[in-house]
């Protein structure tokens, strides 16, 4: 897709350039010409740039926010599992205390 897109502003630039030296134009409308295209191509780069910009800024945003709710999820889950050993270790403790006491 990208190769496509590549070759298809190539294309046009060579054959917008093709076009504006074979007319049959004068020096001063030529560059006129050539002042114009390069004004037009100039914007159309602004604007894709611009674009590129705000969605790799998006894309940004995204991943930070996944990886934002990824590390909230790692603390529950180590917060869960640490939880868990301190019950266990309570319950052994008790059993052992209730074994130790005399009947």
């Amino acid at each position: 897709m990208a190769g496509m897109i590549k070759g298809a502003l190539i294309g046009g630039a060579v054959g917008a350039a093709a076009a504006l030296l074979l007319a049959p134009k004068t020096g001063r409308e030529l560059r006129q010409d050539l002042k114009a295209t390069y004004n037009k191509s100039m914007d159309k780069t602004k604007q894709w740039v611009s674009e590129a910009g705000t969605k790799t800024q998006e894309a940004a945003q995204k991943v930070s926010q996944q990886a934002t709710d990824l590390i909230g999820q790692t603390k529950s889950a180590i917060q869960t599992a640490k939880d868990g050993i301190q019950s266990a270790k309570d319950d052994m403790q008790e059993s052992m205390s209730n074994a130790q006491k005399p009947n």
